[in-house]
Parts: C-alpha cells; sequence; structure tokens
C-alpha cells in the first residue's frame, strides 16, 4: 500500500484525497456534510487569517467555489469567480 514517507522511512502523512477523507470523516464522526465544507473551508481560512477573502461566500470575497456531484467528484471550481477546472462528464 503506498504512503507518504520521509527518505529514513519516517511516516510524514497521509496520501488519502480529500474526497476519501470526507468520507471517513462523516462514516466515523457523525458529521454532516455541511459540517464537513465548515471544516475544509471556514476554518482553515479563519487558522490562516483569510477568512476576510476566503472560507465563504460573501459580498466582496474572492468567490472561490468547488461544484461537486452527488459522489463528490469535482466537476468545476472557481478562482475569484472564473472557472477554473470543468470536467467533460456528462450523466
Amino acid at each position: 500500500m503506498p504512503e507518504a514517507c520521509l527518505k529514513d522511512g519516517t511516516l510524514a502523512g497521509s496520501i488519502l484525497t480529500m474526497k476519501e477523507s470526507i468520507r471517513n470523516t462523516m462514516r466515523f464522526t457523525g458529521c454532516t456534510l455541511r459540517d464537513m465544507v465548515f471544516m475544509a473551508s471556514v476554518n482553515p481560512a479563519k487558522q490562516l487569517n483569510f477568512f476576510h477573502r476566503k472560507g465563504s461566500l460573501e459580498v466582496g470575497k474572492d468567490a472561490d467555489i468547488v461544484v461537486l456531484d452527488e459522489t463528490m467528484d469535482v466537476l468545476m471550481t472557481f478562482c475569484k469567480g472564473i472557472i477554473a477546472f470543468s470536467s467533460n462528464i456528462t450523466k
């Protein structure tokens, strides 16, 4: 199984995708998708002192948005309100 390790073999972190970590957290803690969105956007923005620009959708903020489908696959991303990624997958 792949791991994130330093050259000396010390475990350095996780290789989970955001999708996998969200699913695991929801399964093991019972938190909601809304809780997860808060944990993945508001909390980091506040911790990094960027909440005045990022972390929520409000007038005057950067409008960084991720659009997910029902299985939490990324369909589109917007950076400062401009499409940065759009999948070509149609369902």
